[in-house]
């Protein structure tokens, strides 16, 4: 087992400076291979003296096709060996400099020594800094462990080469056939055994910051391999850095796209099936369950249509610069179907928002929902952030109908899935930390609240859009100072026809089980303009549907204002 001691004395540069050297022998001894061919017994040559010299020479080549792959295994392990130490030492920076912010020390055997917080912390704040402390002091022990699991499994993983070339065990030349030597062939075997072994993430489940300790201790090349090899267990890591998610799920994307299309060639198989009547009719007894079936044939067609959508929408030219470009950072084809794309890198960028879709937002219709992110991304970059992304973030069941909408369950289910990924956002950013905002809109508002409610969010601002209730009486109860939390709702929304008054007295909640609407004075936030809205024809002018989807026009103010709010600035 290697101790913490140990790990902060590692140094990659002696085994990649080795690589070189090592690679310029390898060199020459597979250019011994057409030698090797020319030396076999001659023609005509037969007797004891012959078959002595064939004995030698077969084992020549033997040799050398062993030493051929031992020096191949030894130059692939050494250069991996380099890359994964570099990765770990970027695990130990990370540990070390988080332990220096907030006065800790790591002792020898990586156990966390907490000197105690600033002497002059006044005595009301002491219970709230010793919390703060102590899962700072967590998060450490989940660092430390991390570093300490890849350092070992490196360690082992080298000396498991190591032994076998000592041993003469990297590969058995004895049953080649030695007529077509090829030294190269050989030393393919030999690199495949000195191939180094990516340790394992965390289990699934495990939070932000444990997935984070993890992936800090992986070079950039070990992330992007096992993002490759085993993209179901990077594609939904929240903590785990967008571009390496983004790979996985491009390739799960299309994973996704074949096993839907296999389900809908089942189900087609049904219905072409389905029993008839001598006429070629349906059973009038069998003619719900066929109904049924097409139903949900049709359901299919908009899911797989709309994998196809987004799978267009994320093809991009190579060159595109990084704060243009799309990061897919979920897919799940199952039941409505979830996605996370963000447009623009959220690891880099200054200004990170994530806009939680509402009611009726499936996997079928995604890249519509997706196209208001690239709008609001557009207004950021107008309202002046350097640098922005916005991720559409459909990583929950929403509501299928407005009447399904009225239930709180849709959000309670998915609010711990949102604050995990707003987690992950904060644990994966490089550099200094970014200015973060969650957009919800309409029921998506609804989850927002509430993950904020009984969580807290790890954003700056909060952005309410056509709420339909949040889930809390006042702003101040969403765990953020309440000029950080925005709210805006057409007057022609059909959603002002289904939002009710507060309860008599002024108390927090209204009859409404989401809650009052966050525009209203007594709610405690700030409002920002949105145009009138479509209104149903006729004198009366009615509140509209049309009007619920109208905030993201081109030339709407709301569109600005929530541009503005993703740059930092006030609408």
């Amino acid at each position: 087992m290697v101790t913490w001691a140990e790990v902060t004395r590692w140094d990659s540069a002696p085994l990649q400076s080795a690589v070189g050297e090592v690679n310029a022998a390898y060199n020459k001894v597979i250019a011994c291979s057409d030698d090797l061919r020319g030396i076999n017994t001659a023609d005509g040559w037969h007797g004891t003296a012959a078959g002595a010299a064939a004995t030698e020479v077969n084992q020549v080549i033997d040799d050398l096709e062993e030493y051929a792959a031992e020096v191949a295994s030894l130059r692939r392990s050494a250069g991996d060996v380099g890359d994964a130490i570099g990765g770990v030492m970027s695990g130990v920076k990370e540990v070390e400099g988080l332990a220096r912010a907030h006065h800790f020390t790591i002792g020898g055997d990586g156990g966390i020594v907490d000197n105690g917080p600033p002497p002059d912390t006044p005595e009301d704040q002491k219970k709230a800094v010793a919390r703060e402390r102590a899962t700072i002091a967590a998060e450490l022990r989940d660092r430390v462990s991390e570093v300490l699991k890849s350092a070992t499994d490196i360690d082992d993983d080298f000396c498991l080469v190591l032994d076998r070339i000592v041993s003469g065990q990297t590969i058995d030349a004895t049953g080649n056939d030695n007529e077509n030597t090829s030294l190269a062939a050989a030393g393919n075997s030999g690199a495949a055994m000195g191939s180094l072994s990516i340790p394992a993430p965390p289990p699934e489940g495990a939070t932000a910051t444990q997935n984070a300790a993890y992936w800090a201790t992986l070079s950039e090349a070990q992330r992007t391999r096992l993002a490759m090899d085993r993209p179901e267990l990077v594609g939904p890591r929240d903590g785990f850095s967008a571009k390496q998610r983004d790979i996985a799920n491009r390739e799960l994307i299309g994973r996704e796209r074949s096993r839907l299309q296999s389900e809908r060639d089942e189900l087609q198989k049904k219905i072409n099936e389905f029993p008839r009547t001598g006429g070629g009719g349906i059973k009038l007894n069998d003619q719900r369950e066929f109904d049924a079936l097409n139903a949900q044939l049709g359901e299919l067609d908009k899911k797989i249509k709309g994998v196809d959508n987004l799978d267009a929408m994320i093809k991009q030219d190579p060159a595109t610069p990084e704060n243009q470009k799309y990061y897919l950072l979920g897919i799940d084809g199952h039941d409505d179907g979830k996605a996370i794309l963000a447009k623009g890198n959220p690891d880099t960028a200054a200004h990170v928002a994530s806009y939680v879709p509402g009611t009726t937002a499936d996997l079928a219709t995604f890249s519509d929902e997706a196209a208001r992110g690239d709008r609001m991304h557009l207004a950021a970059t107008r309202a002046g952030a350097d640098s922005a992304s916005v991720i559409t973030w459909l990583g929950y069941d929403a509501p299928d109908t407005l009447l399904n909408a009225g239930s709180v369950s849709y959000a309670d289910d998915g609010k711990q899935a949102f604050d995990n990924f707003q987690d992950g956002l904060r644990e994966s950013h490089t550099g200094a930390p970014s200015h973060n905002t969650a957009i919800g809109h309409s029921y998506g508002t609804t989850l927002v609240g509430h993950a904020a409610r009984d969580g807290g969010l790890a954003v700056n601002d909060m952005v309410f859009v056509a709420s339909p209730g949040v889930g809390v009486g006042y702003a101040h109860q969403l765990n953020i100072a309440p000029d950080h939390v925005y709210s805006t709702t057409a007057e022609k929304d059909v959603i002002n026809v289904t939002n009710f008054p507060r309860m008599p007295g002024g108390e927090g909640m209204s009859i409404d089980p989401l809650g009052p609407n966050p525009v209203d004075p007594q709610f405690g936030g700030k409002t920002f303009e949105s145009n009138r809205g479509t209104t149903v024809g006729g004198p009366v002018e009615l509140p509209s549907v049309e009007a619920h989807g109208e905030y993201w026009e081109r030339t709407s103010p709301s569109l600005r204002g929530m541009g503005s709010i993703i740059a930092g600035q006030q609408p």
